[in-house]
């Protein structure tokens, strides 16, 4: 096996491991709560009963779709091991390094072009929550 962009060998076993692991756990995960399940509301239970299962069902929801999700972006992840363009920047294509592939396996930007999508994420932000008086007063 030939060296992978300008990541080591032993760092691209070490990540798709890591990667395969984190699958194979929210997998089983994910098969465990089915199990147990959505909860049921009792037809003889009070509103705040109800409300709390329906609370609980919700939060139980929306964790297994953010699961989801990641699975996605980590299958998305495996398959640029075998088109070689894991640890490749989307936007710039330089290397991402292994720090900061190690932390977060599923970058897809380095950690410049990041930032910079962070510091126009913000600006978005901050235009849109302030009052309109003063998101004109932005604009000057």
């Amino acid at each position: 096996m030939e060296r992978f962009n300008h990541l080591k060998i032993r760092e691209l076993k070490s990540l798709k491991e890591k990667i395969s692991t984190d699958i194979n756990r929210i997998k089983t995960n994910q098969k465990e709560t089915d199990a147990s399940g959505i909860m049921e509301d009792n037809k003889q239970s009070d509103n705040l009963d109800v409300a709390s299962v329906d609370l609980a069902n919700s939060q139980i929801i929306r964790m297994r779709n953010r699961e989801s999700f990641y699975v996605k972006k980590l299958a998305m992840a495996l398959k640029k091991f075998d088109s070689q363009e894991y640890g490749l920047c989307e936007d710039c294509g330089d290397e991402i390094k292994f720090t900061r592939l190690n932390a977060r396996p599923t970058a897809e930007l380095c950690i410049n072009c990041k930032e910079e999508s962070e510091k126009i994420e913000n600006v978005k932000y901050v235009k849109k929550s302030r009052s309109y008086s003063e998101a004109i007063d932005l604009q000057k």
